[in-house]
Formats: structure tokens, C-alpha cells, sequence
């Protein structure tokens, strides 16, 4: 019995054996799936790391070749992003993989940031996928020894590709002294002793964002961090000067050219005597040197703007704030000559020219639907008194009273010319309408619509009070052509029956736009539109003057403030009608040459728009998002 016993009692231990192999058997099994699951979930992480790597530099890719037909299959962004995937080894037409684009604007302002309803385009979105093949747990769970996973990746790049221009400027302003002249005026400071190279200053750039850096040098410039900042900058046209010495130090290599540009801003800094100041960057309804089309201003940075424009603008941005407080307007430090005739000039200007820095494209419906980027010309009332002459005239005035007039002799002074009244500029404008970036700075372009202004002319006595700002262009009073003083009290006038207005009319034609590239400092960074009319639109508006003002019938006789019988015109006013008769028909042709000049050193044209493409600057792609939403 005990040797049953024996035998019985390890049956259960066998059994109890072969359960524990089973048990750890599976045990076994289950890891061994565990392990080679981890595998295959090992290789889906490596490939969804692979692709998102593959997805992101095709991304940067596509948005550094971005135009207006970006998500077209043959447009370059769309090329470039296959090409670089390619070259990363992602093959889009490969069986189970593919590569996808999409072309829209990236704004953190709206929701979602990313969106391809509206403009202009500055992101690429790249969506790859790609087809992995389970190792193991395919051949666990599914029938099918092909089955595996679909996995994707997303990646969204921006750049943003500003372009910095004015419209007004030409080239030809830089010749001469009016230039010199102009800004002296503007500053309040006689620049004459000042050797100022004006074409150095038209070659010269800084970046947006050295001012910022260089703003830390004035002393309320201490909290300036960012480009927004520069809105709240108040300083005067002077220190605006010394802003952009200081970042011009710090934008171009220092060399012996540099010094001496650096040394001529400074120069005429310290001499600038217009206190009335003005803000560094335009936002909202405060008017700034600088205008910035950009959502994200920052994006700005690096964006490059003309020194001398710039020093222009904030100028007359701070001459046009001191007629808005009602000062006088400015007299221009400039001798003009009209043939044998010399003029004074004084200038107001009523809205200052626009330096712009923006994006292309328009606004969203929201805010407008305007263009997002646009600059435009000055608008200024030039007050011209062309002194016509007096020679042999004081005797021979007013032929009854030619013994007296002999016999006062020098003690009365005779004053002979004709003043015109010019409002110029305002409705010139040009807009930024796209930008594209290329390898290369040639390749790359801004391409810009332009629109030349409107002229209003008068032939007349200024208005009394002077006109502010705010106020339209008047042509009411008369002109006053002769005035002979006694003892500063005018005894004898002769007036034009009326004021005789005329008006350069704007060309509603749109010009085709202007196409720029990428080079800043060649032949193409001036380019005019709507040009017909050069040379001769301030002749032609005043064609028809000296038929107006040459005869007695429209000239009237004041003896002491009162008018004299229209009878006795014809006899007393023929020596004056000669004058005008032989003055008049030589003046008019020599205004276009000498008046134009002038107003294109205030960044005002008549009858053309010229645009100054300042510098493109294509921005570095940048990923901002790598996922679907």
C-alpha cells in the first residue's frame, strides 16, 4: 500500500508541472508579442520622425519659392517641395506614399492661424503620408500578411517678404541745390556749410530693426524693445536724423565711406532747429515717418529702408504737424529762376509723404479690403511770387501821374508780379500688389500699381487768413500784379478782375504695374507710370493765362483802396498790359523746369509717378507648426 500510495501521490505533481510549462509557455508567448510589437511600434515612431523630418525641410522649401499660383502642380513652390523630398528620399509617387501642398496665410491674430482664404500668401502647408508595413503584429491580428498602418505628417513654414518704397522721388533731384536747399528749410537749419553727398545717402539702407537697437541711444528711447514700439517714439526731425546715424552704424559694414555718411547725418542733426516733433512709425491715425503693412510689425525687422527717403519724410512729417498747429508756412531758403524773372517760394505741407514696408495683397474683407501696403505722395500749397520786373516802368505807370511819381522818385517803391497759388500730390498713390522670391535676388520681384495725382493751380493772392490743413484748396482772390507803396501803405494797385484757376487733371487710366527685382542700387529701383504728360503739365494748365491777364479789360485800377472807372483802363493800364504781354509768354514754359524739381524734392509729382522700390528683402522660412489644424 505504501508503494500505491507512493505512485498516486505524484500523478498531481505531474499534472501540476505540465500546467506551469503551459502557464510559462504562454507567458513567453505574450512577451515575445510585446517584444516584437514593440518593434513594429519602434519602426512606426522612426518613420513618423523620418516623415515629419521630410514634411518640414519640404516645407521650408515650397514657401521659399512661393508666387501666386503656389499650390498649382507646376508652380515653383510646389516643385521645389517635391524636388526636396525627393532629395530627402521621399518618393511621391511611390506606391503608398504621397505628398500634398497648400498655399495660404499664416496670421496669429485670426483663428485658426492658418488659413487659405485669404491674401496675401506668406505659408505652405506640406502633408506627406506613407504606407508601414507591420513586421509582426499584422501576421498576429489580421488575416492578411500586408496589413500595416498609414501614417502622416504635417508641417507649416512662413516667410514673410517685405518690400520697402515711396512714390514722388526721382533721381533727378538728387542734382543741384535744391535738394540742399529743401531740407535746410524743412529743418530750420542752414545747411550751406554742411558738404552733404546726397548720392551717398540715396545708396545707403538700414534695417528696421536697428533702429529699434539704435533708439536705446535717445533718452526716451530706454523701453523701446520691438518694432511696435517704435510708434510710441516721439522725437524731433533732428533726432530722427541721429536715429538713423546711429542705425546706419550698425546695418552697413564700417568703412571710411560709412564715417563720412554717418558724420554728415549727424552734422545736419546738430543743426536742425524744427522742434515740433513726430512719431518714428505711423499706426492707426497717428502719422509716422514709417508705415508698416504687417500684421506681425516684427516680421519687419529685417527690412531695409532708404536713408535718405526716410530723413525726406520725417521732415515734412514734421513740417506738415507744425501747419496742423497752425504755424506759418515754411519759406524755402531757394532763389528761383524763370529766365530772366526771380520768384520766392513758400511751402506748406498739408499731408506728408508715405514711406511704406509691407506685405502685398489686399486686406481681408473685414478690415476694408484695401490694399495692405501702400505709400503715397506728399501734398503741399507752393506759394510762388514771380517778380516780373519794374524796369523802365515807374515812370510810365500811370501816364497822368508820371510827373509825380518822377518826382517821389526811389521813396516809392513799385512792385511788379504774379503770384500763383499751387496745391499739388495727395491722390498719388502706389500699392504693393504681390511679391515673389527667388534663389536669387534677380529672379525675385515686387510688383507695384501706381496711380500720379492731381494739380490745382491759381492764379492769385494766397488766401487771407491762411488756409489750414484741414481746409480745401480755395482760388477766390484776385491776383495782385502791381503795388505801389507809400510808407508800407499801398496807393495804387492793379488787380486781375478774377482769380484764374486751373487744374492738372488726374489720369484715371491705370498705369500696367511696375515690376522690380530683387537688386537694390540698379537701374529698375525708379520706375515711372503714367508719364505722358512730363515736362509739360504746368505750361499746359496755364495756357490760357496770358490771354486772361494780358488785356485792360481784365485788369482793374485801385487808387487808395478804390477802384478807378473802367473808361479810363485802356489808357492807364497799357504800360502794365506791355509788361505782362512780354513776360508772361516767356514764363510759363520755364515753370515746369524749375517748379517740378522742387516738388519732387517734396515728394510731390504732377501728371507721373515715379515709385522708389527701396529693397525687397525675402524673409527666412520659418516652421510655425507641424500639425493639421
Amino acid at each position: 500500500m505504501r508503494a500505491d500510495q507512493t505512485y498516486g501521490s505524484r500523478r498531481p505533481a505531474r499534472r501540476r508541472q505540465r500546467g506551469s510549462i503551459v502557464v510559462m509557455a504562454a507567458i513567453w508567448v505574450m512577451v515575445a508579442m510585446v517584444v516584437l510589437g514593440v518593434i513594429d511600434v519602434g519602426n512606426l515612431y522612426f518613420q513618423k520622425r523620418d516623415l515629419q523630418r521630410i514634411a518640414d525641410m519640404a516645407a521650408l522649401a515650397s514657401v521659399a519659392n512661393m508666387n501666386d499660383e503656389c499650390s498649382q502642380p507646376t508652380s515653383p513652390a510646389n516643385a521645389a517641395a517635391q524636388a526636396n523630398a525627393l532629395a530627402n528620399g521621399f518618393d511621391s509617387q511611390a506606391t503608398g506614399q504621397s505628398l500634398s501642398l497648400e498655399c495660404g496665410r499664416w496670421d496669429t491674430s485670426s483663428t485658426p492661424y492658418f488659413g487659405s482664404t485669404s491674401g496675401p500668401l506668406n505659408a505652405a502647408r506640406v502633408t506627406v503620408s506613407r504606407q508601414v508595413p507591420y513586421f509582426f503584429l499584422g501576421r498576429f491580428f489580421s488575416a492578411s500578411n500586408n496589413s500595416g498602418s498609414t501614417i502622416e505628417a504635417f508641417s507649416t513654414a512662413k516667410a514673410v517678404n517685405p518690400d520697402a518704397f515711396t512714390v514722388g522721388t526721382t533721381l533727378a533731384t538728387l542734382q543741384g541745390g535744391v535738394l540742399n536747399n529743401v531740407l535746410g528749410s524743412l529743418l530750420g537749419a542752414d545747411l550751406s556749410t554742411v558738404a552733404v553727398s546726397y548720392q551717398g545717402l540715396a545708396a545707403a539702407q538700414v534695417k528696421v530693426g536697428d533702429l529699434v537697437l539704435a533708439a536705446k541711444s535717445l533718452p526716451q528711447g530706454e523701453n523701446v524693445n520691438t518694432v511696435s514700439d517704435l510708434a510710441n517714439l516721439s522725437v524731433t526731425a533732428g533726432q530722427f536724423i541721429t536715429l538713423m546715424a546711429n542705425a546706419l552704424s550698425k546695418t552697413q559694414l564700417l568703412n571710411v565711406g560709412t564715417n563720412l555718411l554717418i558724420g554728415q547725418l549727424n552734422a545736419i542733426a546738430s543743426l536742425a532747429t524744427n522742434g515740433t516733433t513726430l512719431n518714428v512709425l505711423g499706426q492707426g491715425s497717428k502719422v509716422g515717418a514709417i508705415l508698416i503693412g504687417l500684421a506681425d510689425q516684427q516680421a519687419a525687422a529685417d527690412a531695409r529702408i532708404n536713408v535718405l527717403d526716410a530723413v525726406m519724410v520725417a521732415a515734412e512729417v514734421a513740417s506738415a504737424n507744425a501747419a496742423a498747429q497752425g504755424k506759418s508756412p515754411v519759406i524755402l531758403n531757394t532763389g528761383i529762376a524763370l529766365g530772366l524773372l526771380n520768384a520766392t517760394v513758400a511751402v506748406q505741407i498739408i499731408h506728408p509723404p508715405v514711406l511704406a514696408v509691407g506685405e502685398g495683397g489686399h486686406l481681408p474683407a473685414a478690415q476694408g479690403g484695401g490694399w495692405r501696403t501702400q505709400a503715397s505722395t506728399a501734398t503741399v500749397r507752393l506759394f510762388l511770387d514771380v517778380d516780373l520786373g519794374t524796369t523802365n516802368l515807374k515812370a510810365t505807370l500811370i501816364n497822368p501821374l508820371a510827373p509825380l511819381l518822377a518826382l517821389l522818385g526811389a521813396i516809392i517803391p513799385v512792385e511788379v508780379h504774379l503770384p500763383i497759388y499751387l496745391e499739388a500730390g495727395g491722390t498719388g498713390t502706389a500699392w504693393l500688389e504681390s511679391t515673389y522670391c527667388a534663389p536669387t535676388a534677380a529672379a525675385s520681384r515686387a510688383i507695384i500699381g501706381v496711380q500720379p495725382g492731381i494739380a490745382n493751380l491759381c492764379i492769385g493772392d494766397p488766401p487771407s487768413p491762411p488756409l489750414t490743413s484741414k481746409q480745401p484748396f480755395s482760388c477766390t482772390n484776385p491776383a495782385t500784379l502791381v503795388n505801389v507803396k507809400v510808407v508800407d501803405a499801398s496807393v495804387l494797385q492793379v488787380k486781375a478782375n478774377v482769380a484764374i484757376p486751373a487744374t492738372v487733371p488726374m489720369d484715371k487710366n491705370s498705369a500696367s504695374p511696375l515690376v522690380f527685382d530683387g537688386i537694390a542700387g540698379n537701374s529698375d529701383d525708379y520706375q515711372s507710370g503714367n508719364s505722358n504728360a512730363i515736362g509739360s503739365v504746368l505750361t499746359n494748365a496755364l495756357s490760357g493765362v496770358p490771354q486772361g491777364l494780358a488785356n485792360s479789360s481784365s485788369l482793374t485800377l485801385y487808387v487808395l483802396g478804390a477802384p478807378v472807372l473802367p473808361v479810363l483802363i485802356g489808357t492807364l493800364l497799357s504800360p502794365v498790359v506791355d509788361l505782362l504781354n512780354a513776360t508772361l509768354f516767356s514764363l510759363l514754359p520755364n515753370l515746369d523746369k524749375v517748379i517740378v524739381p522742387l516738388l519732387n524734392a517734396l515728394g510731390v509729382q504732377i501728371g507721373v509717378a515715379t515709385v522708389h522700390n527701396e529693397a525687397l528683402t525675402c524673409g527666412i522660412p520659418q516652421l510655425v507648426g507641424n500639425t493639421g489644424n
